[in-house]
């Protein structure tokens, strides 16, 4: 196997980050703070949160390309969850089974996903509607 120099990064995760030299031919080889594998943002610190971040940016992008569709008063409330769940869900979940969640991602989470609620059901966040009550309009559990 042959390795390029030039695009050879490499990356300590650890609680504590620190600095290592690694050499390919008297060359080291550039160490980074994250990088970006097919899908996934990866960090030194072992933390999901940017990865889960940027998933929510790219699906609340798909629903706002999609948000005509929840504007027609003929699609049931049934349906609207189902595109919801298999187009929207599925770009902000993609390979979550890697991700470690600690309170704060999990509530990065939950918010996103009142957030659809709320846009589907065509609720402003000024009108006080609590996130349990959006729950129970739009038929979900928590």
């Amino acid at each position: 196997m042959k390795i390029k120099e030039e695009k050879t990064e490499v990356m300590v995760c650890s609680k504590d980050p620190e600095n290592i030299n690694i050499k390919k031919d008297d060359n080291a080889l550039k160490q980074v703070p994250k990088f970006k594998c097919p899908g996934s943002i990866i960090t030194e610190d072992g933390k999901n949160k940017e990865d889960i971040i940027q998933r929510i940016k790219e699906a609340k992008v798909m629903f706002n390309n999609t948000k005509q569709l929840f504007c027609l008063n003929n699609l049931s409330l049934k349906m609207k969850k189902k595109i919801i769940k298999s187009c929207i869900c599925s770009v902000s979940l993609c390979r979550s089974g890697m991700w470690t969640l600690g309170k704060n991602e999990e509530s990065v989470v939950n918010t996103f996903e009142t957030w659809c609620w709320r846009r589907m059901l065509k609720i402003k966040r000024t009108d006080r509607i609590t996130k349990d009550e959006v729950f129970q309009r739009a038929k979900e559990e928590r």
